[in-house]
């Protein structure tokens, strides 16, 4: 079985991307969870999964995505993905692993989208 490569990045100030590369499955969940745990942490405040790269999820890994899932819910902690593989979004679409606002194509969609939830926050609090 392929490996899976991890990349996190500290964007802003508690600002996370992940970048994944290789499939969440059996044998590469745990790595996955680990690195997750790293920045599973109520001090943050976004978490940026991008899964360009990922070509498949097995059951062990929607579970990673319903823990991280629960877990930045619980702490009011934006968790987005981007670029999912048709694959793979069928696979998550399947199971209702994630609000469809939190899923995007891309990182530029995904820009628009904050863009303009600042900008009405902004309006509303002026």
């Amino acid at each position: 079985m392929d490996a899976l490569k991890i990349e996190v990045t500290e964007k802003s100030q508690a600002v996370f991307t992940v970048k994944l590369d290789g499939p969440i499955d059996t044998s590469t969940h745990e790595n996955f969870d680990y690195y997750l745990e790293k920045i599973l942490k109520p001090s943050t405040k976004n978490i940026i999964l991008d899964m360009q790269k990922v070509n498949y999820i097995s059951s062990m890994g929607v579970g990673s995505l319903f823990k991280i899932r629960k877990f930045t819910k619980q702490h009011n902690i934006k968790f987005l993905i981007v670029g999912l593989q048709p694959q793979v979004k069928k696979v998550l679409d399947a199971v209702q692993a994630m609000p469809a606002e939190a899923i995007f194509r891309d990182i530029q969609e995904m820009d628009e989208y904050l863009d303009q939830l600042q900008k009405k926050a902004s309006k509303e609090n002026p």
